[in-house]
C-alpha cells in the first residue's frame, strides 16, 4: 500500500498477525505460518508454564523441516530455540516456504507463540 504526500511516496509494509501456539499445554507442532511475500517475523513467546523447550523450524515444499536461526530481540544472542518465556526473537523469513515454532516440551502450565510478520 502506498500514501502519496505532496508528491513523495511512502511504501508502508504489510503487516498480518499469526499464532504459532495457544494456551498449549502438550508438547506439539503448532500451526505452520505460510511466508509468502513477508520479509521480517517477531515471535512472541508467553505463557504460565513452570518449563519450556521452543525450536524454529523452516519447512520447504516437500515439508523438509530444518533449524533455523533467530535473534533474541532482549540481549541479541543467536539461537535456534529456547527454554525461557516473556521473550520476543527476530526471525529473517525470506525467501523460505514455511515457519514453524515447535513446542519440544511443556511443564506446569501452557505455553502461548505468537508472531507478527512484515513484508
Amino acid at each position: 500500500m502506498t500514501e502519496t504526500t505532496e508528491n513523495v511516496v511512502i511504501t508502508i509494509p504489510d503487516k498480518t498477525s499469526f499464532t504459532f501456539h495457544d494456551s498449549t499445554t502438550t508438547a506439539s507442532e503448532g500451526e505452520e505460518f505460510v511466508v509468502g511475500h513477508f520479509r521480517e517475523l517477531t515471535v512472541k513467546i508467553s505463557g504460565s508454564s513452570t518449563s519450556r523447550e521452543l525450536k524454529f523450524f523452516s519447512i520447504d515444499e516437500n515439508g523438509e523441516k530444518t533449524e533455523l536461526g533467530a535473534t533474541n530481540k532482549t540481549d541479541f544472542q543467536l539461537g535456534t530455540g529456547t527454554l525461557n518465556t516473556n521473550e520476543n526473537w527476530d526471525i529473517d523469513i525470506a525467501g523460505l516456504y514455511k515457519i514453524v515454532v515447535e513446542l519440544i516440551s511443556v511443564n506446569g502450565g501452557d505455553v502461548t507463540v505468537k508472531g507478527i510478520a512484515v513484508s
